[in-house]
């Protein structure tokens, strides 16, 4: 009997042994993470462009992580939470550099009892195009050629979910059957490109399809086609891009309408005052030895503990255009934050101009913190120094809902009205090279203009809103403020103006 419970004993023994092992093999393993990394476009862009990475991640238990995307000289950087059996889905808006690499890395937060992992890295090429880009959705019909463009062809998938990776393509045929399969974050986008006067030919099209693209089209209309065959659309095409368009303002024009930032000038000048005053006072005052040095290495210390407990001035300048009568009204957007220590700066981004975030230098090195939830990038970070300039560009559209038409009349006096049902505030009217004063005007009014009451451009902003006005004699703008209430943080120094053009008469 004791032989046999000395052997039932070394075997439950050996069972419970090996049951700890398996349980500690168990808990040893790392997660198991699939990562698929896929550019939009197939792979194309053109230098300077914007483009897409679509991501894709499961994994076997949950975890925490962090997903990098590294182009060029930008980082954009994403904490995530895994949950097994469900994949999680980034869509992440990259510049395309010169070389094209693109790296996408996932690291894996230790978990107690388990370890981490090695990294997953996936290495990608964008595809840099010398020649314009065609994009080409049909989901029948052979290829499709125009001369001097270099055609993809394209699914559904292949379309981004951000407006800013648009800018890969300069000219984008699309069929009823590939417009269907589109998601809402994709056709968001697409509308967003319309806006933006991004050429777009509808390929047999469903009536509902045309009307929402049409309405959203910006440039008046003129760079959104529809067409009922393939012969039709190069026509169309070919026309639409024998006139020019408007093209974008530049970031140096923004700069233009913003004064130099005295913010950090004046910081500088009054911790200088106050450190010079206080080693004054107690050369004056104080005779024992410890004070005179100690009070000016105090003073020193407040400084610059001020300086890191302040954050740094922020301007925000908004430029905006429309056609009299459009739903929607672009804009191109220029923040710039002034350096006032040798640090690390993590600056929000306005939600509201978060989906085309991107510095304006490319050479500039910055890191952009993209929310998963939210599906946009929340935050960037920089370095900065002393006086030292860093800029963020953004670009998109808002709906807008003002219409004015302008004629001159026989005495010679120009009449302005308002087509629209709202009312306007004050603003300016620019027309044949002058610039005069618009009062407010109700829905449905009119006001009275005379053409000597009209002045030159003069300042940075009548003559940034003149060269964006058609030179011929029916080129008539009107300008107001744009309220930016709802876009800027409290402590960002904002401005901004929407350019209206007129309908004649």
């Amino acid at each position: 009997m004791r032989s046999s419970d000395t052997a039932w004993h070394r075997l439950l023994l050996l069972l419970l042994l090996g049951f700890a092992l398996c349980g500690i093999a168990q808990a040893a393993a790392p997660p198991r993470i699939e990562l698929t990394a896929t550019p939009a476009w197939q792979g194309w862009s053109r230098p300077g462009r914007s483009t897409e990475i679509d991501i894709r991640l499961s994994t076997d238990t949950t975890v925490r992580a962090t997903l990098e995307v590294l182009a060029g000289r930008q980082t954009v950087r994403s904490d995530i939470e895994l949950q097994p059996g469900r994949v999680s889905r980034l869509h992440i808006p990259v510049g395309s550099v010169g070389t094209g690499a693109v790296t996408v890395t996932l690291t894996v937060a230790p978990e107690a009892g388990s370890p981490a992992g090695p990294p997953e890295r996936r290495e990608l090429v964008i595809a840099q195009s010398e020649s314009p880009l065609l994009g080409v959705g049909r989901a029948t019909g052979g290829p499709v050629g125009f001369e001097g463009f270099h055609t993809v062809a394209l699914g559904a998938p292949d379309l981004p979910r951000n407006a800013s990776a648009y800018s890969s393509i300069d000219v984008l045929i699309l069929d009823a059957p590939t417009l269907g399969a589109l998601d809402q974050r994709q056709l968001a986008a697409l509308l967003a490109h319309a806006a933006a006067c991004g050429r777009i030919v509808l390929l047999n099209a469903d009536a509902g399809v045309r009307q929402a693209l049409e309405g959203a089209g910006g440039c008046g209309g003129h760079t959104l086609m529809t067409a009922t065959s393939l012969g039709e659309a190069r026509q169309m095409l070919g026309s639409s891009l024998a006139a020019s368009l408007p093209t974008a303002i530049a970031a140096a024009g923004l700069a233009e309408l913003s004064r130099p930032a005295q913010a950090t000038w004046n910081r500088l000048a009054v911790a200088l005052a106050v450190y010079f005053a206080a080693a004054l006072l107690a050369l004056l005052f104080f005779v024992a030895w410890p004070v005179p040095l100690l009070v000016p290495v105090l003073a020193a210390a407040a400084v610059l503990a001020l300086l890191h407990t302040v954050p740094p001035p922020s301007q925000l300048r908004v430029w905006s255009e429309g056609e009299s009568g459009a739903q929607v009204a672009r804009y191109q957007a220029w923040q710039q934050f002034s350096g006032q220590l040798r640090e690390s700066l993590r600056v929000p981004i306005p939600p509201q101009l978060a989906a085309a975030a991107q510095p304006c230098d490319p050479a500039q090195p910055m890191r952009l913190n993209f929310d998963a939830a939210r599906g946009q990038v929340a935050s960037a970070e920089f370095e900065t120094r002393l006086f030292r300039q860093v800029r963020l560009c953004y670009s998109g559209s808002f709906p807008m809902a003002r219409a004015l038409t302008s004629e001159v009349r026989a005495d010679g006096l120009r009449e302005v009205r308002n087509a629209g049902p709202a009312a306007w505030p004050a603003g300016l009217l620019l027309a044949q090279g002058k610039v005069h004063a618009l009062p407010a005007v109700a829905g449905g009014a009119h006001t009275v203009i005379g053409a000597v009451v009209g002045l030159p451009p003069g300042g940075a902003l009548a003559r940034t809103a003149m060269a964006r006005v058609r030179p011929d004699p029916d080129g008539v703008a009107a300008l107001w403020p744009l309220e930016l209430a709802g876009v800027a943080d409290v402590s960002i120094e904002s401005k901004g103006w929407l350019l209206v053009s007129a309908v004649p008469r």
